[in-house]
């Protein structure tokens, strides 16, 4: 019984690893249109680097801002919240926006930025729709994101 629960979670844990693509793969695969990029190293080197990447992706978050369009409390505010969510989109399609809950608050915030300053040109075209919109800092932004 040992036995096979230990295998069963070798081979789990052995697929979860497979499944994820290496950094090195997404600089190695072709877009149309688009140069090829060969890259020599040592296996040591990828093994290492894909741990590290492993290692980091289980970090809940780390420390950035983004920018909050709206935060609200009330019986309308999840409304509220979408519509502003909706209104952004509609303006910066391809920009990220989030809605969140925090009790007892909607928030609507938009943008992953490390540093406060790569927020404020994005902050400078959105006072004209949303001029009550302000940077904010975030300490749970996934690595992915940036």
């Amino acid at each position: 019984m040992r036995a096979s629960l230990l295998l069963l979670l070798v081979s789990l844990t052995s697929i979860n690893v497979n499944g994820q693509s290496s950094p090195f793969e997404k600089v190695k695969s072709r877009s149309l249109g688009e140069g090829q990029i060969f890259i020599k190293q040592s296996p040591d080197v990828e093994r290492a680097m894909n741990d590290y990447v492993v290692s980091n992706s289980r970090l809940a978050g780390v420390e950035g801002y983004r920018i909050q369009l709206y935060s609200g409390t009330g019986n309308n505010s999840k409304q509220e919240a979408q519509e502003a969510r909706s209104k952004f989109l509609s303006l910066f399609p391809h920009e990220k926006v989030f809605v969140e809950y925090s009790a007892p608050f909607m928030r609507v915030r938009a943008g992953s930025f490390r540093h406060k300053h790569e927020a404020l040109p994005l902050l400078k075209k959105l006072k004209a729709s949303f001029p009550s919109s302000y940077i904010v800092r975030d300490s749970s932004i996934p690595f992915r994101e940036f």
